[in-house]
């Protein structure tokens, strides 16, 4: 007799095809801790997981269902979307391959191999993957979607842009099937000139989200760091000289990535991405004390315990360290004084060019609640502004400001600039970033697989009166 699955379970699936992950993770968690070999709350859980950027968690426990019941095709399926997630392309490509042994068209898995093949910039083996499932006329939306992608990637957006028309509303699909669908076409029709229905595509995409930004709870964080770090408290610091360390900071879609990029292709430099340690450890060692309270009664041994522990899980062999994660313009006081000798570079761009690039971006759920609407993305920028207006008050001569659009049209010279703050010797790899090969986890992946383009500086002007709520919020 086949095993009954847990209500508990089905109410989970639903929960996370509607968005609602903290409710489908402590409905899988309720599960396992009265049957913790349940494979399939194993798998919901992974999923779960992933969502939520706990990537070895999620690894962990999809391989454990996979160990009990290695048979389902959509097990192996989802363990190759995180290590697509994780930037593990080709074993990837493996896991998609075992799964459709298993199952040779389960539509989730064909659109997931045909994805990473985009990630990997090979869109003719993505269509190649997909085009017998699209000949039969009933695709799934998934598949379509992918495909879509696919055909953008070369250059055929009226094409892309018709396959999806065709699957709107997709009231009956999960919300994130939804929220992607409309994201590609509203790429598709703005390759195709078609700013209006571009600008509604993303808008629907946005307003499936179900995210609330409070501004009041920004601008008190903002004011709290503020008033932690003034000219006298910031002569408090450790007694750790070490200066390899560089932190990128800025707004989402400023260059960021580009900017890590040119570090990482230097022989003696070394990008680790968007990573959290520098957060977690201060909420590690503040344990749940207002920020204000902690830093004022700081004792120097805790500044040097921190560094000493952030220095340790983020040692690599190179001369120069980039530590990628945007969010610590928020920190960048602490960091200062935990890391003397730390440097920051600010990532800048026209905030037009951030808002219209943030809002026709799917970011992952549950993440940058202030994403969803204009009006939303200009008060957090101008927040974001201010508080980077005081750290440079404070830290000028440790702070470089590089602005994007310098950047795209004078390579060479802001390439120098870059790396002469950084103490590096110029290379010429730097100037070719794009033959690294690094794998690359941010939604800017396919702009630093190719070399420097100036195409997108001034996107927004195609987007006239639409884009006036976010010009009204930036004043």
């Amino acid at each position: 007799m086949a095993k009954q699955t847990d209500p508990r379970l089905t109410e989970a699936m639903r929960a996370l095809a509607s968005g609602q992950v903290e409710h489908a993770e402590s409905l899988c968690r309720a599960v396992l801790m009265d049957r913790r070999r349940d494979d399939l709350a194993m798998a919901l859980l992974a999923q779960v997981c992933n969502q939520s950027g706990k990537y070895e968690e999620a690894l962990q426990l999809i391989r454990s269902a996979i160990a009990k019941n290695g048979k389902r095709a959509d097990y192996h399926g989802l363990l190759a979307d995180m290590l697509t997630t994780q930037g593990d392309f080709r074993s990837a490509i493996g896991a998609y391959d075992k799964a459709l042994k298993y199952q040779p068209n389960h539509p989730g898995v064909l659109a997931g191999k045909a994805n990473t093949w985009l990630r990997l910039n090979e869109p003719e083996k993505a269509l190649k993957q997909l085009s017998p499932s699209m000949k039969q006329g009933n695709e799934d939306v998934t598949i379509a979607t992918v495909y879509a992608k696919a055909l953008i990637a070369t250059e055929k957006f009226d094409d892309a842009a018709s396959v999806l028309l065709t699957h709107l509303p997709a009231n009956r699909e999960p919300i994130e099937t939804r929220r992607t669908m409309y994201f590609v076409l509203g790429k598709a029709m703005e390759k195709c000139g078609e700013y209006e229905s571009a600008f509604e595509a993303y808008e629907q995409g946005n307003a499936l989200a179900y995210t609330v930004f409070d501004i009041d709870q920004c601008k008190t964080k903002h004011n709290t760091n503020r008033e932690a770090f003034n000219k006298d408290t910031i002569l408090k610091h450790s007694g750790n000289e070490n200066s390899s360390r560089i932190f990128i900071v800025g707004m989402l879609r400023s260059g960021s990535t580009l900017t890590e990029q040119i570090i990482d292709a230097h022989p003696d430099g070394a990008g680790l991405g968007e990573i959290e340690t520098f957060p977690t450890l201060l909420q590690k060692y503040s344990q749940g004390q207002p920020f204000s309270d902690f830093w004022n009664n700081i004792e120097s041994s805790t500044l040097d315990a921190i560094a000493q522990e952030y220095l340790d899980a983020t040692q690599t062999n190179a001369t120069v360290i980039v530590d990628k994660q945007l969010g610590n313009y928020q920190f960048i006081g602490a960091i200062a004084s935990i890391l003397p000798g730390a440097k920051f570079i600010h990532c800048k761009r026209n905030p037009l060019s951030i808002g219209l690039s943030c809002f026709a971006q799917k970011l992952p759920p549950n993440t940058n609640t202030w994403a969803n609407k204009l009006q939303d993305i200009g008060q957090y920028y101008k927040q974001y502004d201010e508080l980077m207006k005081h750290w440079l008050s404070l830290f000028s001569d440790r702070i470089l400001e590089v602005q994007y659009e310098e950047l795209v049209q004078h390579q060479e010279e802001q390439t120098k600039r870059i790396l002469d703050f950084c103490n590096l010797p110029f290379h010429d790899r730097c100037m070719r970033f794009w033959e690294s090969g690094r794998a690359v986890l941010t939604l800017s992946q396919d702009q630093v697989r190719q070399p420097m383009y100036s195409s997108a500086m001034n996107r927004y002007e195609h987007f006239g009166e639409l884009l006036d709520p976010l010009r009204v919020a930036l004043q």
